[in-house]
């Protein structure tokens, strides 16, 4: 059945001619046998198969090899209570549309969608994960764990600790300490020296986050890599570098882990991640930051759709619903064929599940973003106006400010068309009427949840704009 299979989905011959230093012919198997290392490798790998005991993984982890049957560090459990989008019922098309749609997304639909699970292009950076893996564990003194899901994926996972002391953070405490004194004496004045100056009490701002503690290492990002981002070489470099911990783990299918890229394949993974940050690595769901990147949204909104107590989750160049993005890229003609296939085997409707999380949250649009754009011909405005990071802003607005939303969607599009100088300036009513205050309120609520990072969607963000969101509080101060 299974060679039936790989006849019928042609990109799948990638991992016979794409792995050649896999195949097993005679003559290489001969000279593996003559290998000191391959036969010292073959000996630890028995062992640790036979013994059923993870512990033995530790020697094997320093060896670059496929997951498959070994024995895993950390086995999540069933959760028969955990939260799945449940889309509207899909475009029927009869047994020529479901026959042509399975077809497509077996064949290249799931390459297309996530190219990282290509036997190819593992094969292709193979070497540079393993060097990338081994300089975490060397300079970062990174901890590698296998983790088995509830769908009996092993995934690959890297826990590196944070450093308080991290040097790119020294100058930020005494600036803290600085800036604490100065916002704590700004309260006290506007609370208890008001009513002298002004005749009235004006309630006090709520203070921004940079007086949180700063004992970064003891705040956890999970990191959820794009459609073809690894954790060796992924998102997760940019919050270790400003000193939090942090948790990248490989999609079924990327690099070392196993398995294929289907929704409730990442989902489980996911949540085995969640599990193993919590009991092994002994994270508390308050000290956990989602961070997502790209595709990675998915995972990365459906996790806190089902553990709403996480600190806060960060989106950068997310979508709202994949199904637009694969009908740009796809003729006309096959339209109907691409929303059945999309809304039957790859539903990633980010904006309706991020809408089942209530916490603190920011997304990072890319100004000069190219994939998620669904208009590639028009002019920079018209191009950046289709990004669809646009329209997650829009169903995180209409979720939770519904009443300023009422009338004033068109104006999201004109603040998102803004230049920051017009945006401070929008942040300030010209007068005090209803809709113009309401208008006001609507652009500080954007301002909150959305940060323009002028890159492609490739580019490494910023340290400088991995900023975790705090909890949108009252509207008011934002604009005062």
């Amino acid at each position: 059945m299974g060679r039936i299979y790989g006849l019928l989905t042609g990109p799948r011959l990638y991992r016979i001619f794409g792995q050649a230093e896999r195949s097993t012919n005679v003559m290489e198997l001969i000279g593996r046998t003559m290998d000191s290392e391959y036969r010292q490798f073959i000996n630890l790998w028995l062992k640790a198969k036979n013994s059923g005991k993870s512990e033995h993984n530790e020697v094997l982890k320093r060896y670059d090899f496929d997951l498959d049957g070994v024995n895993a560090d950390f086995v999540a459990d069933q959760n028969a209570n955990l939260w799945y989008h449940q889309g509207s019922p899909a475009y029927v098309g009869g047994p020529v549309t479901s026959c042509v749609a399975w077809y497509a997304i077996h064949a290249f639909g799931r390459h297309m969608l996530y190219p990282g699970s290509s036997a190819l292009l593992n094969w292709f950076l193979s070497g540079s994960l393993l060097s990338a893996r081994n300089l975490m564990v060397s300079s970062k003194h990174g901890r590698r764990a296998w983790l088995m899901s509830a769908e009996g994926d092993i995934i690959d996972t890297m826990f590196i600790r944070g450093e308080d002391n991290n040097p790119e953070n020294s100058w930020v405490f005494p600036y803290l300490w600085l800036l604490s004194i100065y916002l704590v004496a700004v309260v006290l004045v506007r609370t208890w020296c008001a009513p002298l100056l002004y005749g009235k009490i004006r309630e006090h701002p709520v203070l921004p986050g940079t007086l949180q503690s700063y004992h970064r290492s003891k705040t956890l990002v999970i990191s959820c890599e794009g459609n073809a981002g690894y954790y060796e070489i992924g998102i997760a470099n940019t919050p270790s570098q400003l000193g939090y911990s942090v948790l990248g783990w490989n999609q079924p299918g990327f690099g070392q882990s196993s398995g294929l890229p289907f929704p409730k394949n990442t989902l489980a993974a996911a949540d085995a991640v969640m599990q193993y940050a919590k009991n092994v690595l002994g994270f508390r769901e308050e000290d956990i930051v989602l961070f997502g990147w790209s595709i990675g949204g998915f995972p990365a909104s459906w996790l806190a759709a089902n553990y709403p107590n996480v600190r806060a989750v960060i989106l950068d160049a997310t979508f709202d619903d994949v199904l637009p993005l694969a009908q740009a890229k796809m003729p006309n003609v096959f339209s109907d064929v691409v929303e059945y296939a999309i809304r039957t085997y790859f539903d990633l409707d980010i904006g309706s599940i991020i809408a089942h999380y209530s916490g603190p949250i920011k997304l990072i649009r890319r100004l000069q973003e190219e994939i998620l754009t669904t208009d590639d011909a028009g002019t920079e405005s018209e191009r950046r106006a289709t990004n669809r990071a646009n329209f997650l802003l829009k169903c995180i607005l209409q979720q939770r400010h519904s009443a300023l939303m009422v009338g004033l969607e068109s104006q999201v599009d004109r603040w998102l068309a803004m230049t920051p100088e017009h945006r401070a300036k929008s942040l300030h009513p010209s007068n005090e009427s209803e809709l113009t205050i309401r208008r006001a309120k609507l652009f500080a609520a954007c301002d909150h949840y959305l940060t323009d990072f002028d890159a492609t969607h490739v580019q490494p963000l910023d340290p400088r704009f991995f900023n975790i969101p705090d909890p949108i509080h009252n509207l008011k101060h934002n604009y005062y």
